[in-house]
């Protein structure tokens, strides 16, 4: 939760305006997110410590896992899929605009991001633990990228990253 109020108090008013809004107009998924939020901090704490605050692979399995993980919640309140995807777009680019880092760190966060709508889409059983397995299976084989270019290059199946992880 501390987080998630830090995330809002570096936001500034007119982003903090947007943010109200977009949870005020789509109130039934704010507690499935937060709940998805919770449970992927929670996962890639779990398998890779405070690796993945950094932008390394385990970085781009957050991100991927994160966006999967809110779709997932989220369709145990409202049924239809694509209703559901473009809320978690709406809602995790959001953040990246709150949250901004640099150009390059936006794309990638928000291909990652993209990444994990994507086998959401595709993934018939939607089972966390599976889903957990193929994200990480995805994470070993995340791709070094350093420029905007490469990012836009790389398909919406395969994960980014822009620091290989430091031992």
């Amino acid at each position: 939760m501390n987080e998630i109020w830090a995330v809002i108090r570096r936001a500034r008013p007119r982003q903090l305006f947007r943010l109200v809004w977009l949870c005020l107009t789509h109130i039934r998924l704010v507690w499935p997110t937060y709940r998805a939020t919770k449970k992927t901090i929670s996962i890639a704490d779990e398998h890779f410590a405070h690796e993945h605050r950094r932008n390394t692979p385990a970085n781009a399995f957050r991100h991927a896992l994160w966006n999967w993980m809110i779709a997932k919640e989220c369709t145990l309140v409202v049924k239809e899929e694509e209703k559901v995807l473009r809320w978690t777009e709406l809602i995790t680019d959001m953040h990246e605009r709150i949250l901004p880092g640099n150009t390059l760190t936006n794309a990638m966060d928000l291909h990652n991001n993209a990444v994990g709508r994507t086998l959401f889409r595709n993934e018939e059983r939607k089972n966390n633990d599976r889903s957990v397995s193929l994200f990480l299976e995805m994470t070993e084989n995340s791709l070094l990228v350093s420029s905007l270019q490469e990012i836009q290059q790389t398909p919406e199946t395969r994960l980014v990253h822009l620091i290989n992880t430091v031992s």
